[in-house]
């Protein structure tokens, strides 16, 4: 016969929650915590909505920080990948005019 001692488990404790043997550094692990109505329990994403004109500028301020003194080619390219990363389709007229712009600043 072997004398094996069984861990207590979270059901062994009076109340059925918590027992000393779930804590790890004096921390109470629990599988789900259930979120207050008025307390943030996912990720707040996309909180402020952006249009797609704050968006082309703020490519363009980046840019313009990045590689503003290059030619208007380079910057016309740089743009025109930025934008594709971004999802936003502009015309080549609009990414040679924005260009011009990051390039006379």
């Amino acid at each position: 016969m072997t004398n094996e001692t069984r861990a207590p488990q979270p059901s062994d404790s009076a109340d059925g929650g918590a027992g000393a043997a779930d804590s790890v550094g004096g921390a109470v692990h629990r599988d789900r915590k259930v979120a207050r109505p008025d307390e943030q329990s996912e990720p707040a994403m996309d909180t402020h909505p952006t249009d797609d004109e704050a968006r082309i500028q703020g490519v363009v301020v980046q840019t313009r920080a990045d590689v503003g003194d290059k030619s208007e080619e380079r910057i016309a390219d740089v743009l025109r990948q930025r934008f594709a990363e971004v999802g936003l389709d502009l015309g080549d007229d609009r990414i040679r005019a924005l260009a011009a712009e990051v390039a006379a600043s």
